[in-house]
């Protein structure tokens, strides 16, 4: 605006008013907001699956964007949620409960910020050989390559070593063949450079393994006390279960099989809003049917056991959905 001119031409009272109203009008703002991100485990796993499917809701249904963001799983993805660089993670409760007490593979790094959204299904887990091998035990993998250290994926160390010691192993017992994650120690196996690979049955990769080496099968966990108090003692909030196939299509699993079982769990940073929370966990809750198009494992998501307690707090928006809901 010319002022001088505007002045020669508008009356004093009048173009007060209007340079007054010029300046108190606040600044154009853009109603786009950026989009949510939830980081995953690599393509392939069942961590990416979830996370894919999420985002897919949180889009379509939630009306809010959201990224995935594959990296090396919980082990990077946790702290991220905690420092608030990711909004949401996909994770094992294992994981979850050692990064919220400061334990285990996050000894003495207790993550404040860390928050659950919504346990999703159960994640079962189990060592798997190939089909024909003579390996017909977890007690035959001594002396055998064995994928280990999973250095971007602690998580998977700790309960793969678990799983060890239900025979009275330890990793001094296996060629250990170090790997960055559970993804990559599938692939070494299904290359040939491994005897056996440890990772979520219901995973892609477990699928691609199967077919690249015809077929695999799936190691069971004894019934033992010394297994159960194993896993209670080296893997806390897993359990034994066994599986049907009749019941359970997973490859490797030809007759009822014990298995390892950890809640899949949708995690989020304490800085996220609780509308958005709200309505994550609202939309999740609703579209059962689009998640199970989406990856199979979704079948064994029940709307209804969406709360589950394993002693860290839940963020407020969830809270709030839980309540209006019954579920807590």
């Amino acid at each position: 605006m010319n002022f001088s001119l505007a002045q020669k031409s508008l009356p004093t009272h009048v173009l007060m008013a209007v340079l007054l109203c010029a300046f108190c009008l606040p600044p154009v703002q853009s109603h786009a907001a950026a989009p949510l991100s939830i980081g995953t485990n690599p393509q392939g796993t069942a961590a990416y699956a979830v996370g894919a499917a999420v985002a897919n809701v949180s889009s379509e249904v939630a009306g809010m964007q959201m990224r995935v963001v594959p990296q090396g799983g919980p082990p990077v993805t946790i702290p991220m949620v905690n420092k608030g660089s990711l909004e949401f993670s996909v994770a094992n409760g294992l994981v979850v409960a050692a990064a919220h007490a400061g334990t285990l593979m996050y000894k003495d790094r207790p993550h404040e910020k860390l928050r659950l959204l919504c346990n999703v299904f159960p994640l079962h887990l189990g060592y798997v050989v190939q089909k024909d091998s003579d390996i017909q035990s977890i007690a035959d993998l001594k002396g055998k390559r064995v994928p280990s250290r999973y250095t971007k994926q602690k998580n998977l160390d700790v309960m793969a070593g678990g799983l060890l010691a239900t025979v009275g192993l330890t990793w001094d017992d296996v060629e250990g063949i170090p790997v960055p994650n559970g993804a990559r120690g599938v692939d070494d196996f299904a290359a040939g450079s491994a005897d056996c690979a440890f990772f979520s049955l219901s995973s892609g990769k477990m699928l691609q393994a199967n077919a690249s080496v015809n077929g695999i099968r799936v190691l069971p966990i004894p019934e033992t006390t010394q297994a159960k108090q194993a896993i209670q003692e080296n893997i806390p909030g897993s359990m034994i279960i066994e599986i049907d196939p009749e019941e359970t299509k997973y490859p490797g699993i030809m007759v009822k099989t014990r298995v390892l079982s950890q809640p899949f769990l949708i995690t989020v940073s304490a800085d996220v809003s609780e509308d958005t929370a709200y309505a994550l966990v609202k939309a999740l809750y609703n579209s059962k049917n689009k998640m199970v198009a989406m990856h199979k494992s979704f079948n064994a998501f029940n709307p209804e056991s969406m709360y589950l307690d394993i002693g860290v707090p839940y963020h407020p928006g969830a809270v709030k959905f839980f309540q209006e809901v019954g579920l807590k």
